[in-house]
């Protein structure tokens, strides 16, 4: 908008005369061709009340109608040159505003807000990759320390199954000793290895299921689980050594006292022979009760110290995260609403079948049909298809007759 433009519109000395001049007279007739087309139409309707219609009023009431609109017209017509002049100048002040209204399409400041709009999506978007990239790289780490883990514990399972069946092999041997073989019961106890194998390590495999974070790792895992059992070997070793030595070793020590007890036994009557070997067999249970309660001890120590470990991880796992939401640096403000965007056809179909269940289902018909105006209409034009008229079926919808005099 030019500042000649305004002059043109505005400031100029004759638009101000002309509506000084011109406007007290043609108000003034437009007021005088009001009034007397109000008042003829008023006795107009004045008969039709009193006596109802008949031709010849009719006649006069059309007659009436189309002088009426006439002198719309030529009302209209009065007026439009001083109505134009305030138009132009509405127009001027309103395209002002238009101007440097960041609502209004095409202005400086909307056009500002639109770039700022597309920064702000482009930074969001960026936020958003980052985050879902951070994300999956905690998520990749947490799967590979849960498999590490996983691992080292089926290792430990495997060795404490292998531990529990060689303490369960020497309680067989000492359950099973007599005095017919006790020699060499004794020396197969005494010689029984205290120490893994040397190629123990090399026979443990683990089965732990892939995490599918890591899947993309597979090569690296084999190095990962020999990594993990190197660390332990030492570990078995020195626990296998303690346990079954320490075990083994308290049986050797009861073995004299378990052999005068055997030949009181030989020597006894049948029935003290009975109450001798259920006491021994007692004693025995009792010991082998005593080792697993101690190994399940172990165990659920164990177990202890990895929950406060998993929950320490977990804790940590959600600070990591909250940082990860969180933005760094400069974030302008923004306002993220959904649009809806259609594909096609169906797409509007189905946000209507919302709409109506979620809302226009519950309004009032006057309502709706203020709000599917154009439609109705369209189905009106159809109905009155002069040619291939078509209704609606529905005992929900009939249709009344409009009859309007021409």
């Amino acid at each position: 908008m030019s500042e000649q433009t305004t002059d043109l519109t505005i400031v100029r000395k004759e638009n101000v005369q002309m509506i000084a001049q011109s406007a007290p007279q043609i108000y003034k007739d437009n007021t005088t061709s009001s009034k007397r087309c109000s008042e003829y139409g008023q006795k107009l309707l004045a008969q039709i009340k009193a006596n109802g219609m008949n031709d010849e009023l009719d006649m006069q009431c059309a007659n009436y109608i189309n002088k009426a609109r006439n002198t719309v017209k030529k009302m209209n017509t009065n007026r439009s040159a001083i109505t134009k002049i305030f138009d132009q100048i509405r127009s001027e002040f309103t395209g002002m505003e238009n101007s440097v209204d960041p609502n209004k399409t095409g202005s400086i400041p909307y056009q500002i807000q639109q770039e700022r709009n597309a920064y702000a999506a482009r930074k969001r978007e960026e936020e958003e990759r980052r985050r879902r990239e951070e994300i999956i790289r905690q998520q990749r780490e947490q799967a590979l320390s849960r498999y590490k883990q996983d691992v080292e514990d089926d290792f430990k399972r495997q060795f404490n199954v292998y531990t529990t069946n060689a303490t369960n092999e020497l309680t067989k041997l000492n359950s099973g000793l007599t005095l017919e073989n006790y020699e060499a019961q004794c020396k197969t106890i005494r010689e029984y290895p205290v120490t893994l194998p040397a190629g123990y390590g090399n026979k443990m495999n683990s089965t732990v299921l892939i995490p599918a974070e890591i899947a993309d790792m597979r090569d690296q895992l084999p190095g990962i689980r020999s990594s993990i059992l190197s660390k332990l070997m030492q570990q078995f070793r020195e626990q296998f050594q303690l346990e079954v030595a320490e075990y083994r070793d308290s049986i050797i020590d009861m073995l004299p006292s378990k052999k005068a007890e055997l030949e009181r036994m030989q020597k006894a009557n049948e029935e003290e022979k009975a109450r001798m070997a259920a006491e021994l067999k007692a004693r025995e249970q009792a010991e082998a009760a005593r080792i697993e309660t101690e190994r399940k001890r172990k165990e659920e120590e164990e177990a202890a110290k990895k929950k406060m470990q998993a929950e320490a991880s977990e804790i940590g796992n959600l600070f990591g995260q909250q940082a990860v939401v969180s933005p760094a640096g400069y974030q302008p403000k923004t306002s993220v609403k959904k649009r809806i965007h259609f594909h096609d056809a169906q797409g509007v179909l189905a946000a209507v079948s919302m709409w109506w269940s979620k809302e226009g289902q519950f309004m009032s018909v006057e309502d709706l049909a203020k709000i599917f105006k154009k439609q109705i209409t369209f189905c009106e034009k159809v109905a009155n298809d002069k040619d291939h008229p078509e209704f609606i079926s529905s005992t929900s919808v009939s249709y009344d007759e409009e009859v309007k005099a021409k």
